[in-house]
């Protein structure tokens, strides 16, 4: 078993997906539980294909694959349309991890490759959002859809919400990373727990605030922008799977700060 497939299997990993999960649900009803589901059993299939292909045995260990398909999804809107979210949790399978060498081996967190490749694809369905709060149909939403805090953010230069709004994730945002209280306790929960290093946080916060110098917005808005607090746990702690020393978490978490400044700033170029 490699040392990825030993952090999915740790409780506090699955405690804080699941609460983040949970609040996924609360705001936006069975709508968002059949996106996670999806992508969940998507990559289990997706997963077992491929392990056919090569000739190699299914494990239960590869269920982290799940895991990793999960936090994909939390990063769509609860309306992402449901052939999305299977070919991007395909790609994220098949491309992300299964091209390099299956897990423990690729070269990004798989979660990240399959999102981009759906932000990619259909950047429309991707980066517009219902308003929190709203319990959303099964099948056939046509619920208002607007872009998120994180585009308001980097598009008006200034934070128009309610603080408590904000801690609470009742905004336009992903399913899972608007409530900045909640993933501020997760993050803390998985540093504590050494599920994420506080060396590739350090080197993540540092390599944003450098590049945010040189943008005409602030290192504190940024850490107000949906996805920051959601990478920081689920994306870095990937990295501090994948890597040993500190040395080598800290350049990491550096670059994967200045590359999460670039990619926010440039958003609606792509």
């Amino acid at each position: 078993m490699n040392i990825c497939e030993r952090r999915t299997k740790q409780p506090e990993y699955w405690f804080v997906l699941g609460a983040v999960c949970l609040i996924a649900v609360l705001y936006y009803g069975i709508r968002a539980a059949a996106v996670l589901g999806l992508a969940a059993v998507t990559a289990v299939l997706t997963d077992f294909f491929c392990l056919f292909l090569q000739g190699r045995a299914y494990r239960t260990a590869d269920l982290s694959n799940a895991a990793a398909a999960v936090v994909m999804a939390l990063m769509f809107p609860a309306t992402i349309p449901y052939s999305i979210v299977m070919l991007s949790t395909v790609f994220m399978v098949a491309v992300g991890i299964h091209a390099f060498g299956s897990r423990g081996n690729y070269l990004f967190p798989p979660a990240a490759a399959g999102y981009l490749f759906a932000l990619i694809s259909w950047k429309h369905e991707v980066l517009q959002f219902p308003e929190a709060g709203g319990q959303l149909a099964l099948f056939g939403n046509q619920a208002e859809r607007v872009p998120s805090l994180s585009q308001t953010i980097f598009t008006e230069r200034m934070l128009r919400v309610d603080l408590l709004d904000l801690l609470m994730g009742a905004v336009a945002s992903p399913m899972g990373t608007g409530s900045i209280l909640l993933l501020t306790i997760g993050l803390l929960v998985m540093i504590c727990r050494r599920n994420v290093s506080y060396w590739a946080v350090f080197g993540f916060l540092t390599g944003l605030s450098v590049l945010s110098m040189f943008g005409q917005l602030p290192a504190s808005l940024f850490l107000s922008a949906n996805m920051l607090l959601f990478s920081l746990i689920f994306l870095l702690g990937d990295l501090s799977a994948l890597l040993k020393g500190s040395l080598s978490l800290l350049c990491a978490g550096t670059v994967t700060g200045m590359l999460t400044w670039y990619f926010l700033e440039h958003l609606q170029d792509i």
